[in-house]
């Protein structure tokens, strides 16, 4: 469902804007290695007063061709850190927030954000900013200048790329990006499958993490055969339905993570040590 096909307007953007019909949610993503929750990342839904809860797909669109995706970004990050700081302090493991391709060449983004940081005392490096893919007519060096002042506000960058590493993420230089983020139908095929045209893709991200020094992270893994070839193949992260699904945050709840330990062939922490978390 579009934003086209459920009508929606600029008043509509107003209004939920001023009411906060947004509704902000997580989902973990965990450690493939010990288990170990790595940290939440946020996501939005509307509840629209008419039209019920929408998801993402519904409405961000429309936000994006209104030019208006650095409202919604700013008020997901505002939003996602309040419940973060409620949940857990600024303490690990962290949040990361999504941000829009408008984000990257929005030069007040990083002084909106680093001073919202600031006004909660809130460690930058326990964000993640996730960025997207540039589009193919941004040249290196501006994608890299973007990045850059990105990267300079001291918080962690991930990309998630659909597919075959491009030139791009083989050119930056130096490299920005903390982690690197890939699901998506034909990857996630290939690991239950292990054959097909997902392989090289995947050898492809890989070299490219492995190179970088940066961390590699499943998105969409739901289900055991996934998960088991993913961890074989090197990622070392992952989320999805099968490890946790998206609410929250006082949903969430420590004995997830032997559960999530149980699926990874490793043995149950202590009570004593979830209690502790």
């Amino acid at each position: 469902m579009g934003a086209q096909a459920v009508r929606l307007s600029n008043v509509d953007i107003d209004n939920a804007l001023k009411n906060k019909d947004f509704e902000v949610l997580f989902q973990p993503v965990f450690d493939l290695g010990n288990g170990a929750l790595a940290r939440v990342e946020s996501f939005v839904r509307w509840r629209h007063p008419k039209l019920g809860l929408l998801p993402p797909g519904a409405f961000i669109s429309f936000f994006e061709s209104q030019g208006r995706m650095s409202e919604l970004t700013r008020y997901v990050l505002a939003n996602s850190l309040k419940s973060y700081m409620d949940w857990r302090g600024p303490w690990p493991p962290g949040l990361s927030v999504n941000l829009a391709l408008s984000d990257l060449s929005d030069d007040a983004f990083t002084s909106h954000f680093t001073k919202l940081l600031r006004d909660h005392d809130f460690p930058p490096d326990l964000v993640t900013l996730e960025c997207p893919m540039p589009p193919v007519d941004m040249t290196d060096d501006v994608a890299q200048g973007h990045f850059q002042r990105l990267a300079e506000t001291g918080a962690r960058l991930a990309i998630e790329v659909r597919g075959r590493a491009n030139d791009l993420l083989r050119s930056l230089d130096p490299f920005p990006f903390d982690e690197i983020k890939t699901g998506g139908s034909a990857i996630l095929r290939f690991a239950r499958t292990v054959r097909g045209p997902g392989l090289s893709a995947i050898a492809d991200l890989l070299d490219v993490a492995n190179n970088a020094n940066a961390a590699i992270t499943a998105v969409g893994v739901e289900d055991q055969a996934s998960l088991a070839a993913l961890r074989g193949l090197g990622f070392t992260a992952a989320q999805g339905n099968h490890l946790g699904k998206v609410g929250a945050l006082k949903d969430f709840r420590p004995h997830r993570i032997n559960e999530v330990r149980a699926l990874l062939d490793l043995e149950p922490l202590s009570q004593e040590s979830l209690t502790a978390l």
